[in-house]
């Protein structure tokens, strides 16, 4: 079994767990599968009591990945996605999550690594029509559907939204670290190409776009946060 790395948050290792399952072929896992993987990673974080060295702790593990009140549960950060009943994937956001992880804090990173995953997490915000309208137009969107269009909203729960908006500036914050470390100005899909740039600027301004949401749309967001409250 790996050797647990103490600074490492039970999430996070339930996230590399996760991608484990994913480099070894498996696109779709089911959570008795993230349960063994993670209990691999770490027995005495995730092992039964008084057993960890023998049995997982298949409550431990999705106590993580189903508690609404964690705010670093991967499911609510989108780094996992729930697919059917009792099956899970790891999403392009979360790969993006897990390579800044397994880098830590003060790795250097070279340009060969392949942006992919992040291109794939932020292309969606950066093409979306309520931002690119809003490059062209500053006073767009002039109603809080179009601002619930970008963040992908669905049912206007206080939740959905604080997560869509912490989604999305994890990608700009991964896509703007991509950059800095490849000494690029913008970022593609792969190292070479294949795929329209996004150039830094963009994605720069899609973080200022995120902020006049939050700005022009204070009243709709805080009807919705004080709804659960």
């Amino acid at each position: 079994m790996s050797a647990p790395t103490n600074r490492r948050t039970a999430a996070q290792e339930i996230l590399l767990a996760a991608a484990d399952l994913a480099n070894a072929g498996k696109r779709d896992f089911t959570e008795w599968e993230l349960t063994v993987a993670a209990w691999r990673r770490d027995n005495n974080r995730f092992g039964l009591r008084g057993f960890e060295a023998a049995h997982p702790d298949h409550k431990r593990v999705m106590m993580e990945i189903m508690g609404q009140t964690k705010k670093d549960n991967p499911v609510r950060r989108r780094f996992i996605e729930k697919t059917k009943p009792n099956y899970y994937r790891l999403t392009d956001l979360g790969a993006a999550e897990v390579a800044a992880i397994q880098r830590g804090p003060e790795a250097e990173v070279t340009s060969s690594r392949s942006p992919g995953p992040i291109y794939v997490a932020i292309e969606p915000f950066v093409e979306s029509p309520p931002f690119r309208a809003w490059l062209k137009d500053k006073n767009e969107p002039r109603s809080w559907l179009g601002a619930a269009a970008f963040l992908g909203l669905s049912r206007n729960t206080a939740n959905e939204l604080n997560d869509r908006m912490r989604a999305i500036e994890t990608a700009v914050r991964r896509a703007r670290e991509w950059c800095a470390q490849a000494e690029r100005a913008d970022i593609t899909r792969g190292v070479h190409g294949g795929s329209r740039p996004i150039p830094l600027a963009e994605i720069e301004q899609l973080q200022a776009f995120l902020d006049v949401l939050r700005s022009r749309f204070s009243r709709q967001i805080e009807a919705i946060r004080q709804k659960e409250g």
